[in-house]
């Protein structure tokens, strides 16, 4: 995951001759080799071909895979791609027949679509590069995860194949009985693992209880599931079978491995639910050809399997996470812990009387009792910290009240939910076809199916109260800075050296001492940290010591971070289309991420969407915050600007110098809130979309437009960047703010000439994601997000259609 590029398509056979020539005298190596080979020839078999940047027009053959999300009048969706030949290559043949490749698509006022049909498509398609921001959610990594290698939007389609899967057949006739009950959402999670339906409220209560993984189909549940049908066909086989021996065991194993292999397919064989059915079958398989090897062997089998049928799953946080809380639970759970039983030998006589017999098995139970909830508790706080940092490091949050209400959730669920829901469905299953078979009308069906799922909704109850009692507990859901993560992730290394001190006598105690208090230091530091910035800011003019800008990657908008220690500056806050925001999607995760508690400043540079649409939101989020605007904000904000785009301010001892605008334009972007910064060495020039009258107007002015660092006006567009604008600002630093593959085409490449030309260093966030200025008494230095903070292979430009080059 850490590599900056893959093997291109030419170096495979030159690894493969390396892996047999190492194989037998440095197998370790030969297997690193074969790792690289084998998830470079499967990156170049799903991204076959690459395209030019901008959308590309084309017709395909797909089936519905899955419903995403939908609302009014937009749908979106993913299908899987039908190859069709002919093919130009026998590689490009094997690739296609081989490796499912499936398109994200999004489409107006579509016709009604299930899961199963075949369509023929009209679609425009690009490539799956998304934003790029640090904190915020790396959609591009996710696709490649799924395996989703292009969206678009469908201009025409045609219905080939209208039969839907037997799943989908299911879902549509328990669906609307499940809407009827408080918790259907919840039930529909359970049974055929389609989350569509739970609230954002629902979701913010699972986050904050860590309890998000009781609802997302996995090992747990396949697991209860395997279990509850295997106990019960056992029982039955005992009742109704006198002789008893291994051969029945063994059909009994394969039928409970068969149902919940089906139970598997309800869910829709999401990525969680495919290691833990593999890791079963392979439990399975293990037992029934006697080869009992340990835990440790089975988790390791899994993980081949898991990575040699998709070493893209290593990109899902699932993978991780399901696969550290079976490391963590062997590790907890050792066999001498679970066979310590009270020492009750002398009780055992069958002679003894009645009562003393009863003593020892009310001996025998309350001290497996004991044992059990020992056992579950040891389990439960490593689960709580393990999980809880790697969530922190996943998605930079951490739950601390998950340790005692998982504790309250994983046992209920396990006893209690999951087996009442699945004999409750598997009844109206069995109950639908047999009321079918008598031509029952339908309110009689679905009436019996409201009595039949009744008990699995009554069930659900209290995990739900238990989710709503979140609202109010303290610090339910606390965000983690990369700071405070780098220093917990020391803390544990600390304490992993202490504990592993006992085992070995290498070194002295106070070697080991040492190095522990010296790990140690950074969440010291930490602490203090807040407190002597806060007591170290200076506020008189041109004394920063050291400050950022970030130029937020928001897609087609402009979003720009300043920040000094815990304050922060926004510049504009990106757009907003409906119920999302890119406010919410980058510039709030952002912020937490870099440990801003304080926003002093929120400038909205003019009232276009893609820069003043996650002022609503952001108004909200920071409260405190003095919003600075030449229009009306209160539509958005609910409150009054704090003051116009006139004159100066000082902020964190920066120089805060807002332009006026003279030309006094009805050309909404030549009103712009034009500002730049000054830190006594180095000066910044925000212009938001300005063109070339309101340039015009600047120069007339006589203002200091001087600076090193320039935010190209208006995206990039030909209507801006004049010729004597660029000259008289002579930036050394260009930044345009576009989207990747933008709809108009910004920045257009005249313009950004005009720009390099005289040498000037342009960046453009569509390619470049985030960029960061780090600004000292000695000048700045320039990161981006691509290139410097995360410069893995799946963070780079993904396009689609022309071959892409991975070296």
């Amino acid at each position: 995951m850490l590599w900056p590029s893959l093997a291109p398509l030419w170096c495979l056979p030159i690894l493969c001759l390396l892996v047999l020539l190492c194989l037998k005298k440095i197998p370790f190596l030969a297997g690193g080799i074969f790792a690289a080979l084998w998830i470079s020839l499967f990156f170049q078999c799903l991204y076959l071909h690459q395209n030019a940047e901008k959308p590309e027009r084309i017709q395909f053959k797909a089936q519905i895979v899955s419903l995403v999300s939908q609302n009014s009048d937009w749908i979106s969706f993913d299908v899987r791609v039908l190859p069709t030949a002919p093919y130009s290559s026998y590689f490009e043949a094997m690739a296609l027949s081989n490796v499912q490749r499936y398109y994200r698509l999004t489409w107006q006022k579509p016709a009604k679509i299930e899961p199963g049909q075949i369509w023929q498509f009209n679609a425009r398609l690009k490539g799956i590069s998304s934003i790029q921001n640090q904190g915020g959610f790396n959609q591009q990594k996710s696709f490649i995860s799924q395996h989703i290698i292009a969206k678009g939007r469908v201009k025409q389609a045609e219905l080939i194949n209208s039969s839907t899967s037997i799943r989908q057949a299911i879902i549509d006739i328990t669906a609307p009985i499940l809407a009827r009950f408080s918790e259907g959402d919840i039930l529909r999670a359970l049974i055929f693992g389609d989350k569509s339906q739970l609230s954002e409220q629902r979701w913010q209560q699972l986050r904050q209880t860590g309890a998000g993984h009781l609802v997302a189909i996995s090992g747990l549940h396949l697991s209860v599931v395997f279990g509850l049908f295997y106990s019960l066909l056992m029982l039955l086989s005992r009742l109704f079978v006198a002789t008893q021996h291994r051969g029945y065991g063994i059909a009994i194993m394969l039928i409970a491995a068969m149902i919940t292999l089906g139970y598997g397919y309800l869910s829709g064989f999401a990525v969680a639910t495919q290691r833990a059915l593999l890791m079963m079958l392979l439990l399975v398989i293990f037992t029934v050809v006697k080869q009992y090897n340990n835990s440790w062997d089975r988790l390791l089998y899994a993980l081949c399997m898991v990575l040699l049928l998709d070493p893209f799953a290593m990109l899902s946080a699932g993978f991780w996470l399901s696969f550290l809380a079976l490391t963590i639970i062997l590790l907890a759970v050792k066999p001498e812990r679970l066979n310590v039983e009270p020492n009750l030998t002398h009780l055992h006589d069958k002679a003894q009387p009645v009562l003393v017999r009863a003593k020892t098995k009310l001996n025998r139970f309350y001290h497996q009792t004991v044992l059990g909830l020992k056992v579950l508790w040891s389990i439960q706080w490593r689960l709580a910290i393990g999980l809880g940092l790697l969530q922190a490091v996943l998605f930079g949050t951490m739950t601390p009240h998950s340790i005692w209400l998982n504790l309250l959730f994983v046992p209920w669920f396990s006893v209690v939910a999951i087996p009442v829901v699945m004999l409750s469905f598997c009844l109206w299953l069995g109950t639908f076809v047999l009321m079918q078979l008598l031509a029952l009308s339908p309110s009689v069906i679905n009436e019996s199916g409201e009595n039949i799922f009744y008990i699995a909704n009554l069930s659900l109850e209290p995990f739900v109260w238990l989710l709503s009692l979140s609202d109010y507990l303290p610090y339910s859901l606390v965000k983690v800075t990369e700071q405070w993560l780098m220093a917990l992730l020391f803390l544990c290394i600390a304490l992993g050296l202490l504990h592993y001190r006992r085992y070995s006598s290498r070194y002295r105690s106070w070697v080991w001492y040492g190095v522990a208090v010296l790990l140690c230091l950074p969440i010291v530091l930490q602490t203090y940290a807040a407190s002597w910035q806060e007591g170290h800011v200076s506020h008189q003019p041109n004394t920063a010591p050291q400050w950022q800008m970030h130029v937020l990657d928001v897609a087609q908008g402009m979003a720009v971070v300043l920040q000094h220690g815990q304050h922060g500056l926004i510049y504009d806050t990106g757009a907003a289309y409906g119920d999302f925001s890119y406010a919410a999607r980058a510039i709030v995760p952002f912020i937490a991420a870099k440990g801003i508690t304080s926003i002093d400043y929120i400038v909205v540079s003019h009232a276009d969407n893609d820069h003043v649409g996650g002022l609503s939101l952001l108004s909200k989020t920071y409260p405190n915050s003095h919003i600075i605007a030449d229009f009306n904000v209160e539509p958005y904000a609910k409150r009054p600007a704090y003051q116009t785009c006139r004159g100066k301010l000082w902020w964190q001892g920066i120089e805060l110098q807002f332009l006026d605008d003279t030309l006094h334009s009805d050309n909404d972007n030549d009103q712009s809130c034009v500002l730049r910064l000054d830190d006594g060495k180095t000066a910044v020039l925000l212009t938001g979309d300005i063109e070339a009258p309101r340039e015009q107007a600047l120069l007339n002015a006589d203002l200091t437009l001087a600076a090193e660092v320039l935010l190209v006006p208006h995206h990039g567009s030909r209507t801006s960047s004049t010729p004597a604008f660029i000259e008289a600002v002579q930036p050394q630093v260009a930044i345009a703010t576009a989207g990747f593959a933008n709809q108009y085409g910004f920045p257009k490449e005249d313009v950004m000439a005009r720009y390099q030309d005289l040498g000037i260093v342009t960046l453009h966030t569509g390619h470049q994601g985030q960029i960061s200025l780090s600004f000292t008494e000695k000048g700045y230095k320039i990161a981006t997000y691509r290139h410097h903070l995360a410069p893995f292979w799946y963070n780079q430009l993904f396009k689609f259609g022309e071959r892409l080059k991975a070296e």
